[in-house]
């Protein structure tokens, strides 16, 4: 009993620093910048920006989380993204746009990307990121595509070297992004590779002392062949399916910013 109190302290704590870590970098996520006009003139230009990036993936959402305006990628669309626009009280004729993305190299590029746009003023430093302290100098390239097969094989071998693949020299990647992802995948395989373990454990039969007397055939002792090896084997396949996902829609966000910035200087 002392042994399960244990593990299940363990899980607990593993469980509690993943949220922590979760819910710290939402809070504190997303790109702002400021647009001449009110909500309401930008609208069409900012939905025909958006559009021109995800390729007509994006439309407006009645949910506006108390903003003027909000504009989300469509449920099937790989790039996503949350916009938001709110006009400024104390500033006539401004809007406050805010990018929100699952990653903090990808809002940076995207706000980049309707800042041109919608201002039609080159920015310095083209659409990537690479000349903020994020990147170093080493890590500045020609934009390159992502191998899609590379980035699904190592998903199913280890979510985190998927991570690692997709965030190698990527814009889509910022900051602590790869950190986080690889950690997190790393965290959630030991967790459920231990709950499926321990449930395999106590699904396997036991010989009584006098059955081993007799000689009779005693189980292998394998997980594997417990009738609880489904369950472990399912929760070892949850994360891989989940990255395959991630690592489809993080490659397919590296690949559309290098088109859209193929004229760009990374």
């Amino acid at each position: 009993m002392n042994v399960q109190k244990s593990f299940q302290r363990k899980i607990l704590k593993t469980i509690v620093v993943f949220f922590f870590l979760s819910t710290f970098s939402s809070i504190y996520g997303g790109e702002v910048f400021e647009l001449e006009g009110d909500p309401g003139e930008n609208d069409i230009r900012l939905l025909s920006a958006l559009n021109r990036l995800t390729y007509d993936r994006v439309l407006s959402d009645q949910n506006t989380k108390g903003f003027a305006f909000r504009y989300v990628s469509k449920w099937y669309s790989p790039l996503r993204l949350d916009v938001l626009v709110l006009g400024l009280a104390k500033r006539d004729k401004m809007s406050l746009i805010r990018i929100e993305s699952s990653k903090k190299g990808s809002e940076k590029v995207f706000r980049n990307f309707l800042q041109e746009e919608l201002t039609k003023k080159e920015l310095t430093g083209g659409l990537g990121i690479y000349n903020s302290s994020d990147v170093s100098e080493s890590a500045k390239f020609e934009p390159y595509r992502k191998n899609y097969f590379w980035s699904e094989s190592l998903a199913l071998v280890q979510p985190a070297a998927s991570v690692f693949y997709n965030s190698y020299k990527s814009p889509v990647y910022g900051g602590s992004d790869r950190l986080k992802g690889m950690f997190g995948y790393i965290m959630a395989d030991l967790l459920l590779a231990g709950i499926g373990y321990y449930y395999a454990t106590t699904t396997m039969e036991k010989n009584s002392a006098l059955e081993a007397y007799f000689l009779k055939p005693t189980p292998s002792g394998n997980v594997l062949d417990s009738p609880g090896a489904p369950v472990f084997i399912g929760l070892l396949i949850l994360p891989r399916l989940y990255r395959m996902i991630g690592g489809w829609q993080d490659t397919y966000t590296h690949n559309r910013i290098m088109e859209i910035s193929v004229s760009k200087s990374f």
